[in-house]
């Protein structure tokens, strides 16, 4: 007899179906296996010790790299700045005592994205390694520029440290293959300016036969991670790393606006890897990114990771073709095949499923039960979201210091527990109902209809992230078969084979999960807790044996009662992790303040992007928000808070007599813009609402022309910025069509408040909010007509 009666698809209660010592025991494996597949899947995400100064010559040692840390990340240093010039030497000087002959590229860079042009006068520093026998160059890169209101220790620092490393291990070998590169970029937090140079200089004999490795970090400890692969023919390089790598991190990365200096270079065509590592967040571009921060065990594993691809590369044969291929980590191995095979296997997939509840039929399968699950699905998804949302809501109002930051948070662990445990007393609800009317090989079958769904539309739409639920649906499929061909409808071992695809799919789950949360900040915890919502619905039927086989009323009862327990845990752990996690010098609270001095006006303004009940600086915020813009374009969708200010001594932007020329209706006007002292970058914005700008130079790098930004910025629809404005003027050309003067807003940017009787003094545990936020710098703006 099934175990469902056929006219209700209700389980047949019967005292055969009471757990015997032995099924029970059984059943207690199932947890116990989940377990060990956790744990192999975890335990290669931890660092390793750092190698110290005595490791041999040719091995990676953080305790070498580090040593140059204090030449780097002492201070502040954006491009252009005195600061950035020191470092600079101090590279050039460490290079040349390596052997090498380094060469500073200085030129005026220009990129354009989404129609917004970034320029900047940038200083890249390039030295090179003959290879033996060349095939093309293997460039490695990290950016020396630090953010204007932070040392940059890990953010870049530490991986400029580490590629001086990896440069001197490749030397202390014999020579190799391939010519060696050595790339540290300027200007890369104003948008790729120092990429974007070293691609207009030339300087790269053959772009087609270099291949980049390029180090980043967006925290300061953590794995690396190698996050992105752009080009064929990586594989090879990508498995030798080591470090955790996903092809689905790849697709991903390319759908964001987020950037590294190898998307330039990519484009320029180029082929490369990024490493970087992602925990730490919360000090990320802020004051507080300084080097007893940076971790010695993040240095050491992108240090390897670097190190082990580069060698790859040195021998490899770089003008040869390859392929692209879909790669992933699991238990510490990379595992990968060509990226033609990712549909075919995702239909193997689907026609697999389909055969076994076709011909399983006779053997206790229910294919109106497989729909009913499967129908039932997107309700355990939606739960997954709506615990994310309502978690981070309700954490917005209990905590508006981490909306400050976009809920990047020091612990953030701890709250994503808390939003698990209530994840899983609601999965468990949506279980136990759905198991009243639904077999657990059934309900099994059905989650396994949705994960080669999944897998067919992410071989279309995204293919390197079809791996996630093209194995599970295939290894779960096959436990499936063989479990409905060896073994009756009430066998346990149907129940263990309805969740086999728990395993593999907590295998590429699981650490995918532990390292999305640091890089997206708990707002954004409902992504993490919707992709795990899938492998967990797969993980309650292997623990069903457990959750549901107690058939007397007494233990449903206790099984009720333990679920409500679990969900007052979990709300009370949230509570509770929320009314206690406070800051320190360690783990600062991050507050914000600017200063605004409106050339126009002559009036002086505290501006912030949080509110008055911030410690220290949020007395000051007087005023209540902003008018829209205010006068200001760029703060015209901010929000930003405001109140009145001591006018400080700082001089105004200004513009020598303008030159104008018309032929054929279009205004030519010359200009030198001069800035502020101590002026790190300046934006310009330009009123279209009378006028069409059809593009411009600033010290002859062309920029866009108007509109490039959204209907949305009112009359103000034409910006470019320019970072680094050599301290005798920027020569800008403008044409446009239009009568009369065109409205142009000059608004520059230094680092560090002035000081004025009122200017606050930040304790050790508060820091300003990340760059590129107004707090920590001071805008000075004014508008003119050329």
């Amino acid at each position: 007899m099934s175990l469902l009666d056929r006219a209700t698809d209700r389980p047949v209660r019967r005292r055969a179906d009471r757990p015997t010592r032995r099924s029970l025991a059984a059943s207690l494996l199932v947890p116990v296996l989940l377990l060990l597949t956790g744990t192999a899947a975890v335990v290669p995400l931890a660092t390793p010790d750092p190698a110290p100064a005595t490791a041999p010559a040719g091995r990676f040692s953080a305790e070498r790299a580090l040593a140059a840390l204090p030449d780097i990340a002492a201070e502040p240093h954006p491009s252009g700045s005195v600061a950035q010039e020191r470092v600079r030497e101090r590279l050039l000087e460490r290079l040349r005592a390596a052997g090498t002959s380094p060469q500073v590229i200085t030129r005026v860079a220009s990129r354009t994205e989404a129609g917004e042009s970034a320029v900047g006068r940038v200083s890249d520093i390039y030295a090179t390694v003959p290879g033996s026998d060349p095939t093309g160059t293997v460039l490695l890169v990290a950016h020396y520029d630090s953010v204007p209101t932070g040392p940059g220790a890990a953010d870049n620092g530490a991986n400029v440290a580490a590629a001086l490393e990896v440069l001197r291990a490749l030397q202390s070998g014999p020579r190799p293959r391939n010519d060696i590169g050595l790339l540290l970029t300027d200007g890369e937090e104003y948008g790729l300016l120092g990429a974007q140079a070293f691609i207009d200089s030339g300087l790269a004999p053959d772009l087609r036969r270099t291949t980049a490795v390029n180090l980043e970090a967006r925290g300061t400890s953590g794995p690396a991670v190698l996050f992105q692969a752009l080009g064929e023919g990586l594989t090879p390089a990508v498995r030798q790393a080591g470090a955790y790598t996903t092809s689905l991190a790849d697709e991903v990365f390319g759908l964001l606006p987020n950037d590294t200096d190898l998307t330039a270079l990519s484009d320029g065509g180029m082929r490369g890897l990024n490493l970087a590592y992602f925990e730490g967040a919360p000090h990320y571009h802020t004051p507080h990114d300084s080097i007893d921060r940076v971790s010695a065990a993040s240095t050491q594993d992108i240090g390897d990771a670097a190190l082990a691809a580069v060698r790859q590369f040195a021998g490899a044969d770089l003008s040869a073709a390859g392929g692209r291929s879909t790669y992933f980590s699991v238990a510490g191995t990379v595992l990968s095949y060509p990226e033609q095979l990712v549909l075919p296997l995702a239909g193997t997939a689907a026609l697999g499923w389909s055969a076994l509840l076709l011909f399983g039929r006779r053997r206790g399968l229910s294919a109106r039960g497989a729909l009913r699950a499967a129908a039932a699905l997107p309700a355990a998804l939606l739960v997954a979201a709506l615990v994310g949302a309502a978690g981070w809501w309700v954490l917005s109002l209990l905590r508006p210091d981490l909306v400050l930051t976009a809920g990047n948070a020091h612990n953030p662990g701890r709250y994503l527990c808390a939003e698990a445990l209530l994840l899983a007393t609601a999965l468990l609800g949506w279980y136990r109902w759905l198991r009243r009317r639904v077999a657990p090989l059934d309900l099994a079958m059905g989650v396994l209809a949705w994960f080669w769904l999944l897998a067919l539309i992410c071989s279309v739409l995204l293919p390197g992230a079809a791996y996630l639920f093209t194995w599970p649906a295939l290894i779960g499929t096959a436990a499936a078969a063989l479990a409905v061909r060896l073994s009756g409808p009430e066998s346990l071992w149907r129940t263990a084979a309805a969740g086999a695809a728990a395993v593999p799919a907590m295998a590429l789950t699981l650490p995918l999960l532990l390292l999305l949360l640091p890089a997206l900040g708990l707002s954004l915890t409902a992504v993490p807790l919707t992709l795990a919502a899938l492998p967990a619905t797969l993980v309650l039927t292997q623990l069903d044996p457990l959750l549901i086989r107690p058939a007397p009323a007494r233990s449903r009862r206790a099984l009720t009662a333990a679920t409500a327990a679990l969900a007052l845990i979990a709300a009370g752990t949230f509570g509770a992790i929320t009314a206690v996690d406070g800051y320190n010098a360690d783990r600062p609270r991050a507050v914000s303040l600017g200063y605004l001095l409106d050339g126009d006006t002559g009036r002086a303004l505290w501006v912030s992007s949080g509110g008055p009940d911030q410690p220290v600086v949020g007395p000051l915020m007087t005023n209540g928000r902003l008018v829209p813009g205010d006068g200001v374009p760029m703060f015209r969708d901010l929000g930003l808070q405001a109140g009145p200010a001591p006018r400080a001594a700082i001089e105004l932007p200004r513009t020598d007599r303008p030159t104008t020329t018309v032929q054929n209706g279009v205004r030519v006007v010359r200009a030198k813009i001069h800035l502020p002292a101590g002026t790190h970058r300046f934006v310009l914005y330009a009123n279209t609402s009378r006028h069409t700008v059809l593009d411009a130079t600033l010290d002859g790098a062309p920029a866009a022309g108007s509109p490039n930004l959204p209907a949305s910025a009112g009359d103000w629809r034409w910006t470019t910025s320019y970072a680094a404005p050599p301290t005798d003027g920027v020569d800008l050309t403008l044409r446009y069509r239009g009568d009369g003067p065109l409205p142009l807003q000059i608004l520059a940017f230094q680092a560090g408040l002035p000081a004025t009787p009122t200017t606050p003094s930040l304790p050790a545990d508060l820091t300003w909010t990340a760059w590129p936020s107004v707090a920590g710098q001071s805008l000075i703006v004014r508008t003119l007509a050329l």
